[in-house]
C-alpha cells in the first residue's frame, strides 16, 4: 500500500516543554498504527500536527495525495455542548433524530455522536482518532473496534491513540511509542504482543 502519512524530523515546543523532538513517522494504507505513552508524552500534539490543526516548528507533514481525504477525532470535550446533536449531524451531512443539546448528553454519549459522524461511510485516506474508546460502555467499544477495523481493511490508513491496550491491540498492525519526544518502535519477539505492549508501560498487561 502507498504511503499516506509521513512526519520527518517534527518538531514542536510548547511554553518551555519540547513536547516533539524530531520525531519520524510513517503511515501506509490499511495500517492501523497505535500510538502510545504516557500522559503528557505529546500524543494528542502529533495527532493535531498530522491532522494539519497545529503548525510543527520544524520538519514536515506529507501526505500521499495532494488533498487527502483526512478526519479527525480529538474527543468529546472538542464537540460543541450548546449545539443540538440533530443541527450538528445535519452540518456533516448525516442525520440524528436527537434534538437534546451535545452537553446533555451522558460522556459516553457524546463520545459516541462524535465517533459516529467521523466514522461513518465515505472514501477515506486517512484516520486520526485520539482517545477514541474514552468513556464508551462494552456495546460502544464492541461497535467502535469492529468499525475501525472495517476500515482497516477497506485500504485506509489509521493512527489511534489510547491507554486502552486491549482495544489497540484488536485493531493495530504495529504500534509506536512516544517517549522524550521521539517515536519509538515497540520491537517484535516472540512474547504475546499485549505482553510486550504492557512492559512498555512498565505494567502488567491484566489487573
Amino acid at each position: 500500500m502507498s504511503t499516506r502519512l509521513e512526519l520527518a524530523s517534527v518538531s514542536k515546543t510548547l511554553g518551555a516543554h519540547r513536547v516533539l523532538n524530531k520525531v519520524s513517522l510513517r503511515v501506509s494504507g490499511g495500517e492501523a498504527v497505535g500510538l502510545i505513552g504516557s500522559n503528557g508524552a505529546g500524543k494528542t500534539t502529533l495527532l493535531r500536527i498530522a491532522a494539519g490543526l497545529v503548525r510543527p516548528d520544524g520538519g514536515s507533514v506529507r501526505y500521499g495525495a495532494a488533498r487527502p481525504a483526512l478526519r479527525y477525532f480529538g474527543g468529546e470535550m472538542t464537540l460543541p455542548a450548546e449545539v443540538r446533536v440533530r443541527r450538528w449531524a445535519a452540518l456533516f451531512g448525516r442525520h440524528m433524530d436527537d434534538r437534546r443539546r451535545i452537553g446533555e448528553l451522558s460522556r459516553g454519549n457524546r463520545q459516541l455522536v462524535g465517533l459516529r459522524l467521523v466514522l461513518a461511510d465515505g472514501d477515506v485516506d486517512l484516520l486520526l482518532l485520539d482517545e477514541p474508546w474514552e468513556g464508551l460502555d462494552p456495546a460502544g467499544s464492541d461497535w467502535l473496534t469492529d468499525r475501525l477495523r472495517r476500515w482497516r481493511e477497506q485500504g485506509t490508513a489509521l493512527v489511534v491513540s489510547s491507554h486502552r491496550l486491549h482495544d489497540l491491540d484488536c485493531i493495530c498492525t504495529r504500534f509506536v511509542m512516544l517517549q522524550r519526544g521521539r517515536c519509538d518502535p515497540i520491537v517484535e519477539d516472540r512474547r504475546p504482543r499485549l505482553q510486550r505492549l504492557a512492559q512498555a508501560f512498565g505494567r502488567r498487561p491484566w489487573p
